[in-house]
């Protein structure tokens, strides 16, 4: 393998709530966030496997999945993004993250990558929910022209464009997806901590949107 920075579509993903699932498998004998973190991590390969170019890294709460760049595959690339965040959501957790194009290498072990860390940015700056944020850099680059942006990208009031991993899987297991999209954003909108409150309402509204639900509660009451 040459040791060579080479363009790259490189997506950094950001598992929410992480620090507190392993302080409950901890305690606990049971150990559900592991099982189910690790049983994603496998059926990762499965989603990405039929571009063996394409690699999948996870250490505790981050994933790093990149591709050599070629305009023709961003599509492939971000739909496989959406199939993982589905697969995610499916048991229960969300992330958020970032997709960039720039100099990467990695060999598995060892990473050394500008397009790493402006996905991370993009992860710890914009995203800010469960959603993964496509850079402005990459939509200019891929779609010049804004009438040809594919419907598996969604554009929200802020200007940013992220994966519409909901809408893109929203006809597999269509039962499916409704139950666990209201159990967690359930879950979340009950929180007393308010960057959990507003992750879940921001999920509601996505899917009130995309699915049609009737998720989001009430603003105000007297």
């Amino acid at each position: 393998m040459a040791i060579e920075l080479r363009q790259h579509y490189v997506a950094f993903l950001d598992v929410l709530g992480f620090s507190d699932m392993v302080a409950e498998d901890v305690r606990s004998d049971d150990q559900k966030y592991l099982t189910k973190l690790f049983k994603c991590h496998q059926a990762a390969g499965n989603i990405f496997s039929d571009d063996p170019n394409c690699s999948v890294t996870q250490f505790s709460d981050s994933i790093v999945v990149s591709k050599p760049y070629d305009a023709n595959d961003f599509d492939w690339f971000v739909t496989r993004v959406a199939d993982y965040q589905r697969l995610l959501l499916d048991e229960e957790l969300l992330c958020r993250g970032g997709i960039a194009v720039n100099k990467h290498f990695s060999n598995g072990s060892f990473t050394f990558s500008a397009g790493l860390i402006a996905a991370y940015r993009l992860e710890s700056s914009l995203a800010r929910y469960p959603r993964v944020v496509v850079s402005k850099e990459v939509m200019d680059l891929i779609y010049p022209d804004t009438k040809k942006i594919p419907k598996h990208l969604m554009r929200e009031d802020d200007g940013l464009f992220f994966v519409d991993y909901i809408g893109y899987t929203r006809r597999v297991k269509p039962r499916r997806l409704a139950c666990v999209v209201e159990s967690v954003v359930a879950r979340l909108v009950s929180s007393e901590v308010a960057s959990v409150r507003e992750k879940g309402l921001w999920l509601a509204s996505y899917s009130d949107v995309v699915l049609g639900t009737h998720l989001q509660p009430p603003r105000f009451e007297r």
